[in-house]
């Protein structure tokens, strides 16, 4: 499950994306939150991590990674730190001891696709978009 944010240039907006692949790469999966008023990016970040649970709970999975760029992000939720985005690390140690997930760092040279899906977002309307199945486009994010 690789999650990632973007921010609009052009509108106070953000957006947090999940994309779920499974161990052979096949596509299972994807989410795209897009929040108002929310443009700081390791808070989005955050808000893509709990959007990855999210989309693991929607897809049934309970064994899976969760790869961010974030490396701030990471270690923040790891050690549970209380910061600005403090309410929503809660919401993610919570929620992580229903599955058996592992959170971890990945450079951005691995997740192209949701960093494509983050950026696709800010098109959408205000919400959360899923898609099952098939991704909202297949050559931005491959089958």
């Amino acid at each position: 499950m690789h999650v990632d944010a973007a921010v609009s240039k052009t509108r106070n907006r953000g957006a947090a994306a999940a994309v779920c692949r499974d161990s052979n790469g096949d596509f299972i999966g994807s989410s795209a939150l897009v929040v108002h008023g929310i443009t700081d990016v390791p808070t989005l970040d955050a808000i893509a991590c709990r959007g990855g649970l999210s989309l693991a709970q929607d897809l049934m999975i309970q064994n899976f990674v969760i790869a961010s760029d974030s490396k701030q992000v990471v270690a923040d939720i790891q050690k549970g730190s209380r910061g600005v985005y403090g309410s929503i690390i809660s919401e993610i140690k919570q929620s992580m001891l229903a599955f058996n997930c592992l959170l971890t760092f990945e450079g951005r040279a691995t997740n192209s696709d949701v960093d494509r899906l983050a950026k696709f977002a800010h098109s959408l309307d205000q919400g959360r978009h899923m898609w099952l199945d098939a991704p909202h486009d297949p050559f931005c994010i491959p089958l």
